[in-house]
């Protein structure tokens, strides 16, 4: 085992996610823990946020998703055949991102469905922003209170797929 960096030091035992440029140099870490505790995730002070799974930006398929979170655009890509990317959070999204879309004839942009208990939905808010700079962009609504790793659990993915509009992808 090798002993962890200065400023990763506080997230021994957290799931380790790194962000790889297209080339495959790793830009960063997010950590999220695996227990209930807070915070769910966090990451080293002064690192800069950066687009989660790039690569799939390179596959040559029609249809990209933009996935609210890490782990959604991994269960998209790996389990569904879905390329995804991730926006690691809804306040995280750029606006130079939507030209990183620009030549796909459909992005689905999946946001979590968490109404929050003063009624607000960052999800959808996320959503409603990605897809307002988006081309060909088309909002997945999923079933309340779940994100895309929770229906797909739920569902599997045939049915996940046909909740995303993604049947034929």
């Amino acid at each position: 085992m090798v002993d962890p960096l200065p400023e990763h030091q506080g997230y021994e035992g957290w799931l380790s996610i790194p962000y790889f440029t297209a080339l495959g140099m790793c830009v960063g870490f997010k950590f999220r823990r695996l227990d209930e505790g807070k915070p769910k995730y966090g990451m080293a002070i002064g690192q800069k946020t950066h687009l989660f799974n790039v690569s799939a930006l390179l596959e040559s398929k029609d249809t990209i998703a933009v996935c609210e979170g890490e782990l959604d655009a991994i269960i998209c890509t790996g389990a569904l055949g879905i390329p995804a990317v991730g926006v690691p959070g809804v306040a995280a999204w750029k606006p130079h991102f939507a030209k990183m879309m620009n030549g796909y004839g459909k992005v689905l942009v999946i946001g979590d469905n968490d109404v929050k208990e003063d009624g607000s939905n960052p999800g959808a808010e996320f959503s409603r922003r990605v897809a307002s700079e988006v081309i060909n962009a088309t909002i997945c609504v999923l079933p309340p209170g779940m994100d895309v790793n929770e229906v797909y659990l739920a569902k599997g993915t045939e049915e996940t797929k046909r909740i995303l509009g993604a049947v034929n992808v």
